[in-house]
């Protein structure tokens, strides 16, 4: 954080020569992007339900920014023409020198971002500034293997960033917005009149990262054509950040962020040749704007040919730890007086900015375990020196102080296809004071997977699939110091882009698959809770038996391709039902383990299920002569059973399985602490034979359904004639005895709060 204070009177003498610079206004469509303060997420939409009964109740739509974000990436790999009218952006390169250090390093840039409804596009302005530094050192030369090298890099980054709607939703067709130049807007200099003069939905950004970072890595190649590759490296950046949205006629929002963050990683590769773009010199241009597109272009077309020659396979790991702070007020801009401070704060008074940085200093020196009654003083002092400043008090004061670490697996066959699995564990301290003091403790567990199939060179890739789940246990500490017990919550993502029929309702039974065990004690399944997936996504009418078919090959029924789809399904344990489940007896838990095995192995089940006890050391066991004698089988029969195995193989499985299920629930009630016994839950739902939702599965039939809340959401881009797109919530086990819904809304409110902000939001 230290060299984040030394540095950060560069970037101020950069903002003051960029502030006498001036823009022209432009109109922007009304529209919000806020879901972190319009929507608590899935308790508001639950909450605006009546109770119902046990079968699922449609309610209005709504999605979160996370949700969206999800939507995006599934469009994000078109074909080559529309990757170039994506990518493409204009630099005037009109460097310029201030002080002997601070320079506009890439000038003025403008670009396109879509927006999360996929209708419509924005423009973004940007001015950058840069004070960078690289130093790269090739220590160590290995004969026949290659060579060790150490790097150091760092840096001041700042920009003015406008964004503004546009008309069309293609971004080819919104290439001539982008040599509009006249048009460009920056946010700089911030005068009253020009702030009074902003749209509603129009949002100004200036945001600063500084960052110092070492490195070292060590690469071989291998017959001239794989490459392996070993990286190291540490960073840490922090960045302050001041941004205006503008909300309505009457209202204007300001928040400041600081986020010092420190990450650690490792990584370990291995690729074929690739062609350099250099290499590659397809397209020339003289002028500025041609010779910038060009540019783009030549790099596009370079991956665009590597995807049908390199193969890849990379491993990475990081360690990553962090503390956020955002303040949030809300101005009156036809308050002249608050409109004046406003101005001084984010223009004229440098030493407002600094004050800031330098109390974000204070602020990184508060712990996680530090007392709730701690960490709210700090954010109250905070908020207090900020807001008086202004002559506004603040709408939103809070931190986050995070940490954790990440694994990443990523693998690309040319052509055929690219998966990227993701897997990650995290905890966050989130405090505020408009939470009466409180503090929000999340330990979160996270696996994230993405493929993509035959990603065909200028075409684009055409099939996609992808996948998140999380679990959060949540616990929440008052300003007395008292700690509730742990609330959990499971959320997924699911969706494809260009995929059958069949795989839109296998994400709906996917859910189904949990729900349906609902309350069940270990006593079969209740469809009543599910949703009908082929109701959502008919299936075609099977194809007529073909006489002259060969009878051995199970005949293909037909299916048709839809767009794109994208479900949501969440799932909320509240406290009673987390305990409920965590001090079940064993023998609920063996019935329960076993119900959900009837999945696979119900034939065998259903005749020794009343065969299975528990013994003293609390494991599963069976008398094995009378299994034997049930089955009709015998330990030294080989050729038995489905693919040769014998039952008793299968009943032995059965039982040490179960017994380590229960072993993973118990080890959650020995946890001494309360911490260790939410993080020690979040780790056992998500690891193992048993994780995410067949974890759920066994554990849901512990609880009663009153002490439960599911939702399910879907959205669809079907492009199938005569049949209509699904944008709808479907509500289960609406109960509101507990009030547990309010601790995930708040966990909801502060995740989206607390995310870093896009393009396209403040």
């Amino acid at each position: 954080m230290k060299s984040c204070n030394k540095k950060i009177s560069g970037f101020l003498i950069a903002f003051f020569f960029i502030s006498l610079m001036g823009g022209y206004s432009a109109s922007a469509e009304g529209i919000s992007f806020d879901n972190a303060s319009g929507n608590a997420g899935l308790s508001d939409s639950l909450n605006a339900q009546p109770v119902a009964g046990r079968a699922p109740v449609p309610s209005s739509a709504t999605s979160s920014n996370e949700l969206n974000n999800f939507w995006d990436n599934l469009h994000k790999d078109g074909g080559l023409v529309e990757k170039l009218c994506k990518a493409a952006q204009i630099k005037l390169n009109q460097n310029a020198t201030v002080s002997d250090v601070v320079g506009i390093g890439g000038g003025i840039k403008r670009y396109f971002r879509a927006y999360p409804d996929q209708r419509r596009l924005a423009l973004i302005d940007e001015i950058d500034l840069k004070l960078s530094a690289a130093i790269g050192t090739e220590v160590l030369t290995i004969p026949n293997v290659g060579s060790l090298s150490v790097g150091i890099s760092g840096g001041v980054e700042g920009k003015s960033v406008v964004v503004r709607p546009l008309a069309e939703e293609k971004y080819c067709k919104e290439l001539g917005s982008l040599v509009k130049l006249y048009e460009m807007k920056t946010v700089l200099p911030v005068t009253a009149k020009r702030i009074s003069k902003m749209e509603k939905g129009e949002i100004w950004k200036l945001p600063v990262v500084v960052r110092y970072n070492v490195s070292a890595s060590i690469g071989a190649v291998v017959s001239q054509v794989v490459t392996i590759s070993i990286g190291a490296g540490r960073g840490k950046s922090c960045k302050p950040s001041v941004s205006l949205y503008r909300i309505d006629e009457n209202n204007l929002r300001l928040r400041l962020r600081l986020d010092h963050v420190t990450v650690t990683s490792v990584g370990i590769s291995a690729s074929t040749i690739e062609l350099p773009i250099s290499d590659i010199g397809l397209l020339s241009g003289t002028d500025i704007i041609s010779t910038t597109i060009n540019s783009t272009a030549n790099r596009i077309i370079a991956s665009e040919i590597n995807k049908m020659i390199a193969f890849k396979l990379a491993y990475g790991y990081a360690h990553f730890s962090g503390r956020k702070l955002l303040l949030e007020f809300y101005i009156n801009p036809n308050n002249k007086e608050q409109l004046d401070r406003l101005v001084q704060f984010v223009q004229g008074d440098f030493n407002s900015i600094r004050k800031f940085i330098e109390m974000g200093v204070k602020f990184n020196t508060f712990t996680e375990d530090a007392s709730a009654k701690e960490g709210l003083g700090e954010i109250e002092q905070l908020a207090a020196q900020s807001g008086s400043q202004m002559n506004a008090n603040s709408t939103f004061a809070g931190a986050d102080h995070y940490g954790g670490h990440s694994h990443s697996f990523n693998i690309t066959v040319p052509i055929i296809h690219s998966h990227q699995n993701t897997w990650a564990s995290t905890y966050h301290r989130y405090q505020a004071l408009n939470n009466e003091g409180s503090t929000i403790h999340v330990q979160q567990e996270t696996r994230v997977s993405k493929g993509d199939s035959l990603n065909i060179p200028f075409a684009g890739t055409l099939v996609k699939n992808s996948s998140q789940k999380d679990i959060y246990v949540v616990n929440k500490e008052a300003a007395s110091g008292e700690i509730s017990r742990p609330v959990m919550l499971y959320q997924q993502y699911e969706g494809f882009l260009r995929n059958g029929d069949s795989s839109a309702r296998a994400m709906i039974d996917n859910a189904n698959g949990v729900v349906k065990y609902a309350g069940m004690q270990g006593n079969g399944v209740n469809m009543d809770n599910t949703l009908p997936s082929a109701d959502l996504f008919p299936p075609l009418p099977p194809a007529p038996h073909d006489p002259y078919s060969d009878n051995s090959m199970p005949q293909q029924n037909p299916s048709k391709t839809y767009r794109a789809a994208v479900m949501s399904f969440k799932l909320v344990f509240s406290e009673k039902a987390v305990q409920d489940i965590i001090f079940s007896p064993a023998q609920m838990i063996m019935k329960s383990f076993m119900n959900v095995m009837r999945e696979s192995e119900g034939y065998i089940i259903d005749k020794v299920m009343d065969l299975f006890t528990i013994d003293k050391k609390g494991r599963v066991d069976y008398d094995e002569h009378a299994v034997s004698k049930r089955l009709g089988v015998s330990a030294f029969d080989y050729n038995n059973g489905d693919q040769g195995t014998n039952p008793l193989n299968i009943v032995r499985t059965l039982a040490s399985a179960a017994t380590s299920f229960i072993e993973k629930l118990v080890s959650v009630r020995k946890e001494s602490g309360w911490k260790a016994q939410s993080e020690r839950l979040a780790k056992v739902a998500a690891t193992g034979d048993m994780k995410y939702e067949d974890f759920l599965k066994v554990v849901i039939q512990m609880v009663d359904v009153k002490h439960i809340s599911s939702e399910i959401y879907v959205h669809t881009d079907k492009r199938v004639k005569g049949e209509a797109d699904i944008t709808q919530n479907y509500n289960m086990f609406n109960n509101r005895e507990n009030g547990f819904d309010s601790t995930i809304a708040d966990v909801t409110h502060m995740r989206e709060r607390f995310a870093d902000p896009t393009d396209l939001t403040d």
